[in-house]
């Protein structure tokens, strides 16, 4: 009977194990590398048509034309709470009026955190709008906030907000609808309006 020896036995499976792991670790690593400018390319594409959205601008349809409306028509500028985008009409920043200030406006939601883009109009009292970033909430429920009638009732409205249940079709500017057997989502998102409100008053105070 031939004798197995000790490394054929112990070593040599272990070094295969080892080789196979190196292997699938260079793999991996090698395609989070090859696909990390995609992701932040895709998440800034995101972030771009939020903002254009948001302030009521109408977005083209290929992403090179996103990119070239958003960098003629949004200026990024800072404040101490973080970024504010400040949306122009027609001829940018050197041209055109302003149309909107938008801002991200972060707040917890039932299963995560919500990231809101906010836009007022230039009294800085009025959304122009708004859109979402990132949200978990429940399919089908809570994430309904994604859709369209959701996001488009808070253009002109002012807050401080309240909600009433949906179907109302409330026409009040401090009024808009919730979301139908996701009272929580709704009143997380409420929260986050009206917190915008407070950050847009302070960029009024700040001269915006």
């Amino acid at each position: 009977m031939k004798q197995v020896s000790f490394f054929s036995e112990r070593i040599k499976p272990v070094i295969i194990m080892a080789v196979i792991t190196i292997i699938c670790i260079s793999l991996v690593s090698g395609i989070h590398l090859s696909t990390q400018e995609l992701v932040i390319a895709n998440e800034g594409l995101v972030l771009k048509k939020a903002v254009l959205y948001a302030a009521g601008v109408e977005i083209p349809s290929g992403n090179a034309e996103v990119n070239e409306l958003y960098e003629e028509r949004v200026e990024e500028q800072m404040d101490e709470s973080g970024d504010v985008y400040i949306v122009y009409g027609e001829g940018g920043s050197t041209g055109g009026e302003i149309e909107a200030y938008a801002f991200i406006a972060p707040g917890p939601g039932l299963w995560g955190e919500i990231e809101m883009l906010a836009a007022f109009m230039p009294d800085l009292k009025t959304f122009a709008g708004i859109d979402f970033i990132k949200q978990n909430e429940t399919p089908g429920l809570g994430a309904r906030i994604t859709e369209a009638w959701f996001k488009e009732q808070l253009r002109g409205k002012q807050p401080p907000l309240v909600m009433n249940p949906e179907g109302t079709e409330s026409s009040a500017s401090t009024e808009i609808d919730a979301i139908t057997g996701a009272s929580r989502t709704s009143d997380f998102v409420l929260s986050i309006f009206n917190e915008a409100g407070l950050r847009a008053a302070e960029l009024e105070k700040e001269g915006m």
